[in-house]
């Protein structure tokens, strides 16, 4: 029962005075104690330590990408619907709704709607790729 708060280090001195008395009289429990304090010690020390493989500044770095793609993604969206809105400009001519482009110039409206299927595809990617995980 003594034995977690000792070996935590939060047994009082009497107490750990009573276990290291008790290891000292049997070699199996001082193999036991030592091995637990190893083990102990080695998880402490991996709580510790950073993972292996991983830069200290993973996290900078992660946050940075994901601000990157937010950013990519608002200015897709934003040509995107640019190009999906520009060719819909209208006027009202004579109590009339007429979409200037469309009349005037009908084959730039369809370069701009092919435009818009492209970015809105991009966008959609972007997303895709952002929901799996980057």
């Amino acid at each position: 029962d003594l034995l977690p708060a000792y070996l935590a280090g939060e047994a009082s001195a009497d107490t750990s005075a009573l276990v290291e008395e008790f290891a000292r009289g049997d070699a199996e429990f001082a193999r036991t104690l030592e091995a637990q304090r190893r083990e102990l010690t080695s998880e402490s020390r991996m709580l510790r330590e950073p993972a292996a493989g991983l830069a200290p500044d993973h996290e900078v770095q992660t946050l940075s990408r994901a601000r990157l793609v937010a950013q990519q993604l608002r200015w897709l969206m934003a040509i995107a619907l640019m190009c999906t809105a520009f060719p819909l400009a209208f006027v009202f001519d004579g109590g009339r709704l007429t979409f200037l482009l469309l009349r005037d110039v009908p084959i730039l409206a369809l370069a701009c709607w092919v435009a818009a299927i492209i970015f809105w595809g991009m966008y959609l990617a972007a997303r895709r790729k952002l929901g799996s995980g980057l």
